[in-house]
């Protein structure tokens, strides 16, 4: 970090963590926001529903680690009666943690597994899901939810990280350490419908294209300095 001429976090609380911990000059950091793929605006929900037969659920996706706090999510929905579906495969130091989640679940929890992005059925179940949930304890600010949103799913998020940053008021956000906040606030937006206005943000400021106009603008600013 030290000897690099610019550093490019992936947001202002990134770029303060690298300020204050690391001792980076703030002049020689650029933000340059993460981007999803355009084709996610497209997702029909059609090869999901074919598939799996699930209906009406809320999707978490992720690799199973403590990080990503899905059993914090399988407890909070308990005894809702609401179709929860997992996509992720565990990562390999957390065997047991994933083993917790399968023993805890009921019988509405789907655990799918790993599903490729070259398969469209990742984009198709956000198309289908009802609403998308990752209550984690840190996410900057989560792919798969910027995915979900331009798929057009309401986003139910973690308060921490830099996910304000992002979905600004168009998400809602959750306290990862309060199951009553998860549950009340999941069912909250579960039952709501969905305007749009989050789809339409995502597509204003975080497709891909708006990364790679930054990350040019940053090597301009680099090339002027020297």
């Amino acid at each position: 970090m030290q000897i690099a001429d610019v550093l490019y976090p992936n947001s202002k609380m990134e770029a303060t963590q690298l300020e204050r911990y690391f001792c980076v000059p703030r002049e020689k950091i650029f933000v340059i926001p993460n981007g999803v793929d355009p084709s996610f605006a497209d997702a029909k929900p059609d090869a999901f529903l074919e598939k799996f037969s699930v209906k009406n659920f809320i999707l978490c996706v992720g690799r199973f680690e403590p990080r990503k706090n899905q059993l914090a999510m399988i407890r909070a929905l308990k005894g809702t009666g609401i179709s929860l579906v997992f996509i992720g495969d565990y990562v390999k130091q957390y065997p047991r943690y994933y083993e917790q989640c399968r023993r805890e679940a009921d019988e509405n929890v789907y655990f799918l597994g790993p599903i490729s992005h070259q398969s469209g059925l990742l984009a198709s179940a956000y198309a289908a899901c009802n609403t998308f949930l990752l209550a984690s304890w840190l996410e900057t600010p989560g792919l798969a939810a910027l995915e979900a949103a331009l798929a057009g799913a309401k986003v139910v998020i973690t308060e921490e990280g830099a996910t304000r940053e992002y979905f600004s008021d168009y998400a809602t956000y959750v306290a990862p350490d309060k199951l009553r906040d998860i549950r009340k606030k999941t069912l909250d937006v579960y039952e709501k419908s969905g305007d749009g206005k989050l789809r339409e943000h995502v597509q204003r400021n975080y497709l891909w294209a708006h990364a790679a106009r930054k990350t040019l603008e940053g090597y301009r600013l680099l090339h002027e300095r020297h």
